[in-house]
């Protein structure tokens, strides 16, 4: 399965949003707040099967990584790789240039993906003041940080939202 696929992103309305919100606490990731404004979700399906859901916050040119979730049978597969990328295509069509997430318990994986561990404290202000930072996630979670590629959504050309 690893290698180029044909991942597909439905932003998540109203009606979907259960279906995302048993997935985040399945994964033991905080859903208290995705239906915030600013907050744009995505269910993504490979082969019309749903693999995975995430997003992102919008801050200005800065993107809090949001809640991505592989589902687990499709995990060690490359989806959440593919998946990612999207993610970040799509931010950086909105006008976002950087990145930054929380994470307890994937700072490898995203090590690989490019985002550098940063020391707390040095988030920009609007991202410091997003209930993520404020209450949600840990004091022990890991701060990551990347400045995305503005050639990212070029290269998906933005046919993989539906």
């Amino acid at each position: 399965m690893e290698g180029d696929m044909m991942i597909e992103a439905t932003e998540i309305a109203g009606g979907q949003s259960q279906r995302f919100r048993d997935a985040l606490k399945f994964a033991d990731l905080p859903a208290d707040d995705i239906d915030l404004p600013g907050r744009t979700f995505f269910e993504f399906t490979l082969n019309s099967e749903t693999v995975a859901w995430g997003g992102f916050e919008t801050h200005g040119t800065d993107g809090l990584l949001r809640s991505l979730v592989v589902e687990p049978a499709y995990r060690s597969k490359g989806v959440g790789v593919s998946v990612l990328r999207v993610i970040e295509a799509i931010a950086t069509g909105q006008g976002i240039t950087r990145f930054h997430l929380l994470t307890t318990t994937a700072s490898g994986f995203f090590r690989k993906q490019g985002y550098v561990v940063t020391d707390r404290g040095n988030e920009p202000p609007m991202i410091a003041r997003t209930e993520q930072f404020r209450r949600l996630c840990p004091a022990s979670a890991y701060y990551m940080c990347k400045i995305l590629d503005p050639k990212a959504w070029a290269d998906v050309g933005g046919h993989l939202m539906t």
